[in-house]
């Protein structure tokens, strides 16, 4: 109720504020006035690596103007090493340091605002606090009418990546790697490697990366299954394990590495995003639900294993990664289309991928990484 009445406040404002500007749409004649660009993507982790290539394509294709970005605060360290970045500014979430936010916006003088993906209300406030001429977005957003350019998909499976490319395609900006990026700093191993020498003395074991749980239950594999696959992977290659999870899912994990603790580390929500993808470099296969952990695996280019059920891979999913599989059944299980929520009790589509075809396609796609093992 709090959030609508914001929303017609907000609307209300806007509309006042555009009697006095005068909006016109983006052209390419435009650019050359161009010189500090904006492009704002301050939802999850993998919404925010799904930007990474539009990131990229905007400071390729123009690498003479300033490309600055708006980013949440809890993902700070996914962006701040990334060289396509001129300049991070950080946004605290719903009304948080809201004001100091619009004070920065405004005294960046942006010549062009681009919604990579942010919420509304608070998405195109923030982008006409810039006063920025130009700013193109969402044309579903609420607040689509105080748009100069307005994109759509019309395409439900088009993946995320290219719906973000497509957003700075309007100022000509584009590129042929649709890789998403995440860089990390020189110092990364080492931090790695003293987390992993605090539980293991030595390294000879091969080392693979889980995450078992995410945003949902709903769009969890069954840990049985998890703590099966763990067992199999340990037997057959003495496998070690990184867990994966919050504080709060710190239960679920434990559970499933019961009777393996000697060879699982937990990280239980220690370690910010940077000393996270450093664990997850240093493993030779990573496995996980739908997730933000998913997807930083991808962007660092691990093979990966996704475990996906409510969403499409085709939008979501591994996208021009070689050295990942995908495991997919909810169109041969359920019919209901909107699950994409937490209401879903019986997600039978993650029931129906059994531990023993992933552990089939480790073996015959992912065995050359441990060893010769005990088979």
């Amino acid at each position: 109720m709090a959030t609508r009445f914001f929303e017609k406040i907000v609307h209300r404002l806007m509309r006042e504020r555009a009697r006095r500007r005068t909006l016109r749409p983006f052209d390419l004649a435009a650019l050359e006035g161009i010189k500090r660009i904006l492009l704002m993507t301050t939802t999850a982790i993998g919404d925010t690596l799904f930007s990474t290539p539009a990131i990229r394509a905007v400071k390729e294709t123009y690498p003479d103007k300033e490309v600055h970005i708006l980013g949440h605060v809890r993902n700070q360290f996914l962006l701040q090493e990334n060289p396509y970045i001129d300049h991070l500014l950080l946004y605290h979430g719903k009304r948080k340091k809201i004001a100091t936010l619009f004070r920065q916006l405004k005294e960046q003088r942006y010549d062009l605002v681009i919604i990579l993906h942010s919420n509304d209300p608070e998405a195109l406030p923030l982008a006409w606090a810039t006063g920025a001429p130009f700013i193109i977005g969402p044309g579903t957003s609420r607040f689509a009418e105080f748009l100069t350019n307005r994109v759509y998909c019309t395409e439900g499976t088009r993946h995320a990546i290219e719906q973000r490319l497509d957003f700075v395609r309007v100022i000509g900006a584009d590129t042929i790697n649709k890789k998403m990026d995440l860089f990390l700093p020189p110092t990364w191993a080492g931090r790695a490697g003293q987390i992993l020498g605090e539980k293991w003395s030595e390294d000879v074991h091969p080392l693979i990366g889980v995450h078992p749980t995410g945003s949902g239950s709903y769009k969890w594999w069954p840990h049985p299954y998890f703590k099966f696959l763990l067992q199999e992977l340990h037997n057959r290659y003495q496998a070690r394990f990184v867990l994966f999870s919050s504080g709060k899912e710190a239960g679920a994990a434990r559970s499933i590495s019961e009777n393996l603790e000697e060879f699982v580390l937990l990280t239980e929500g220690k370690y910010n995003l940077l000393e996270t993808a450093a664990l997850m470099k240093k493993c030779r296969l990573f496995i996980a639900n739908d997730s933000g952990p998913l997807h930083m695996a991808l962007a660092l280019g691990l093979p990966t294993l996704a475990l996906i059920g409510a969403d499409s891979p085709l939008r979501i999913g591994p996208y021009e990664a070689p050295n990942s599989a995908t495991f997919y059944r909810k169109e041969e299980v359920c019919s209901h289309l909107h699950c994409l929520n937490q209401g879903c009790r019986d997600n039978r589509c993650l029931q129906a991928i059994s531990p023993e075809e992933v552990l089939s396609v480790i073996e015959s796609r992912y065995s050359n990484l441990f060893g010769e093992g005990n088979i």
